[in-house]
């Protein structure tokens, strides 16, 4: 539920007139740096809305955090000299009357957008927080208190980590058990969200879990997720696949109530979405869980190899950059350069600005800060000018990497990816009553796979040995010994190769080109192949998912 927070400034009823659109589920609470530990512990309970009138009294704190995954991102404004705050840049927005940044609309274009970049606002005159820092009221200000994502790396086996981990998502489920009561979860078949279904599944008996597979017929998840239904004691729906509900180049979900917060990153689940919760809603689950966010966390990544060459694993991070290369087929003169590159954040940055699209390739792109960044194939020049200069602006204002080595970077580049995936799902659907939680984004575990040793990542024979170690006392084996995973990218050729002449209609009369965003002869000529790559795909769908959201908002 977004929440809009007022600076203290006089009477609460006087710091919105009557003609502000304020949303009515934006809960209220007045930062002031004056009050007592213990009344901040008191107002952490009271939440209380305003009313039409604006007459209700708010709730006061002292100070607001926001997620390190940005699940929960925080952002400010200054209204006639009062500074105002929201977890909704479209709170913001509509009492602000912010226009649409031009600048974070062309950003929005490149692929792979850092987050230095992405936590932008996408609305003129509103700041954003960093990521997990607080935000507080100091001397008539705003202020920001920044914090370490991660401690210093302690040393623990994989047993003291797995028993940790472990802990933590019990009590995070516990603490959503009391909050919602009743909840519902994934069964993906895929490792993550079933792992937590069997958490779930050992706290509360009358869990309702949702599957929805694929046509793809090489996909195997479907038989997982009804083998776990098959052990699992709540209700077991299956939804429509996947390949039926794509959206990736299609209108957006009619059920969608807020596109304030930027280009949906989900757009083509939006419909699976929408169903799921909806059902939910019908049968009165207040929360739905997902494993979103465990892959980016137990999954190695090329840097994780980079990262065990510092230790003494260091074999095991050559074993794997030599299996890596041989699968990917580079030359081993190639990985050598990569591996051993010094190259840092903010000259990687500006490198990849001047570079044409797609120029960085192999192992210099997979051992590097930011894999897949780049200005988009379709910028015009003056986007490609406008983004050069914003990239540099940010390295002057003190953007840096969230961590000193390119592995913790990395990951945690990806769990903030997938919390703005998980705050854009939760203020689309917010109206529906239904929760959409991610527990791996927790602070709390973000924070301790971060601070954990590189080794336990990696060198067991099952997949995500951290994940399977801990959820061994409730989760069987077979979900962390099989050899496949599910791959749902054949749905998105299949709606692309159906749709592809609607996008080209869609370019025809495009609102990006109008701006002088996008050149259309590159679209038109991307458009004319009926066979793409899957990063042209994903390049494509990323542009027609800009395209329709600059369209539903203006």
């Amino acid at each position: 539920m977004p929440q809009l927070f007022l600076a203290n400034r006089g009477s609460a009823s006087g710091l919105i007139d009557e003609s502000t659109a304020l949303p009515s589920s934006a809960d209220v609470t007045i930062l002031d740096s004056r009050l007592s530990e213990r009344q901040v512990r008191d107002s952490a309970v009271s939440r209380q809305h305003f009313r039409d009138d604006h007459g209700a009294t708010p709730g006061y704190a002292r100070a607001t955090t926001g997620s390190i995954s940005t699940a929960e991102a925080l952002y400010w404004t200054d209204i006639g000299g009062v500074p105002v705050a929201s977890t909704s840049q479209g709170a913001l927005r509509r009492i602000a009357h912010s226009k649409l940044d031009d600048s974070r609309v062309r950003l929005a274009l490149c692929t792979n957008l850092p987050g230095f970049l992405r936590h932008l606002p996408f609305w003129e005159g509103i700041n954003a927080v960093a990521p997990g820092s607080t935000l507080t009221y100091h001397n008539g200000r705003p202020k920001v208190l920044d914090q370490a994502v991660a401690a210093d790396h302690p040393t623990l086996d994989l047993s003291e980590a797995a028993e940790l981990l472990l802990a933590e998502l019990t009590r995070s489920m516990e603490r959503r058990i009391l909050s919602y009561g009743k909840l519902s979860a994934d069964v993906s078949g895929g490792m993550d969200s079933t792992s937590l279904a069997y958490i779930l599944d050992s706290l509360q008996e009358e869990s309702i879990y949702y599957h929805a597979g694929t046509d793809d017929p090489h996909n195997r998840d479907s038989q997982y997720a009804r083998r776990a239904a098959s052990e699992l004691r709540g209700q077991f729906t299956e939804l429509e696949s996947l390949t039926a509900t794509s959206g990736a180049f299609s209108e957006f979900d009619q059920n969608i109530q807020s596109l304030d917060d930027g280009p949906l990153a989900w757009a083509g689940n939006s419909k699976h979405l929408g169903f799921l919760l909806t059902d939910a809603s019908r049968r009165g689950v207040k929360a739905h869980l997902t494993g979103v966010g465990g892959d980016e966390l137990f999954d190695p990544l090329p840097a994780t190899a980079l990262d065990l060459l510092t230790t003494p694993s260091w074999k095991a991070g050559l074993r794997i950059i030599r299996r890596l290369g041989k699968m990917q087929r580079w030359s081993t003169l190639a990985v050598a350069r990569a591996v051993g590159s010094n190259v840092n954040f903010e000259t990687e940055m500006l490198r990849r600005i001047e570079a044409q699209a797609g120029n960085i390739v192999g192992p210099a792109e997979a051992f590097s800060w930011a894999p897949g960044f780049g200005i988009s194939k379709f910028a015009t020049a003056e986007t490609r000018e406008v983004v050069a200069q914003k990239v540099k602006d940010a390295l002057t204002q003190g953007a840096r990497p969230h961590h000193k080595d390119r592995f913790r970077h990395q990951m945690t580049e990806a769990v903030m990816f997938q919390g703005e995936v998980v705050r854009q799902v939760g203020h689309a659907y917010e109206h529906l009553g239904v929760a959409w939680e991610a527990p791996f984004l927790d602070d709390a575990v973000v924070r301790l796979i971060l601070s954990l040793p590189t080794d336990i990542l990696v060198g067991t024979r099952d997949s995500k040995p951290l994940l399977a170690r801990a959820t061994e006392p409730v989760a069987p084996r077979w979900l962390f010994t099989r050899e496949d995973k599910g791959e749902y990218s054949s749905d998105l050729f299949t709606e692309y190769k159906k749709r592809r002449h609607d996008l080209s209609r869609l370019f025809d009369e495009s609102y990006l080109v109008d701006m002088g965003h996008i050149n259309a002869d590159a679209v038109r000529d991307a458009l004319s192949m009926p066979v793409v790559s899957t990063d042209e795909l994903f390049e494509i769908e990323q542009l027609a998912g800009v395209e329709r959201w600059v369209r539903a908002i203006q």
